[in-house]
């Protein structure tokens, strides 16, 4: 077996090489969810409010709020995450979202497989009802995922999303590690 450091700064040459980017912290973002997913395309779509890394980096620790019980094996301690309590909509995402609620307000809120996760979470920051600090949105798939991150970049909340169907817990995951990581330098 080989080296994983030297096999990781190999990658990290590769990469930056590859990428357009002045700004080192979001370079290393892109850098994390590049390896994590092997998806080169998110050099062109991952797209950050303007203050979404600065204060994602001090509120990972925090605890992060997620979607899936996948996205909290992926992230352990970090992840905040309960089954709904009640089933009042045909969806469970959507159940979870809105039972979530007012918990998620000065919080990191991630996202990374319900589009419909993301179109609910959306809808209550329009109306008022909470009030996340950074939503890390990433849901994978072809019906309502591009629609539910291009609507998250028009609100007023910190964001970070790929415009893309691409997605995914992995992608989401690998944000929350590199915000974790950069948090600690």
């Amino acid at each position: 077996m080989g080296n994983f450091s030297n096999i990781e700064r190999q990658a990290e040459e590769i990469l930056r090489k590859i990428l357009p980017l002045d700004d080192p912290e979001k370079a290393k973002v892109i850098m994390r969810a590049i390896r994590a997913t092997g998806d080169l395309d998110l050099i062109g779509t991952l797209r950050f409010s303007q203050n979404a890394i600065s204060l994602g980096k001090r509120l990972v620790k925090g605890g992060v709020i997620v979607d899936t019980k996948m996205a909290r094996t992926g992230l352990g301690d970090l992840a905040i995450y309960r089954e709904p309590k009640t089933r009042r909509n045909n969806y469970y995402s959507i159940d979870l979202i809105e039972e979530m609620g007012k918990e998620m307000d000065g919080k990191v809120v991630m996202i990374g497989t319900s589009p419909l996760a993301l179109l609910t979470l959306n809808e209550m920051i329009k109306r008022e009802e909470v009030k996340p600090a950074v939503v890390i949105g990433v849901p994978v798939g072809f019906v309502n995922a591009l629609k539910a991150k291009i609507e998250l970049t028009k609100l007023p909340v910190e964001f970070i999303t790929n415009i893309s169907v691409k997605g995914g817990v992995a992608l989401g995951i690998s944000l929350v590690k590199a915000l974790v990581e950069l948090g600690e330098l």
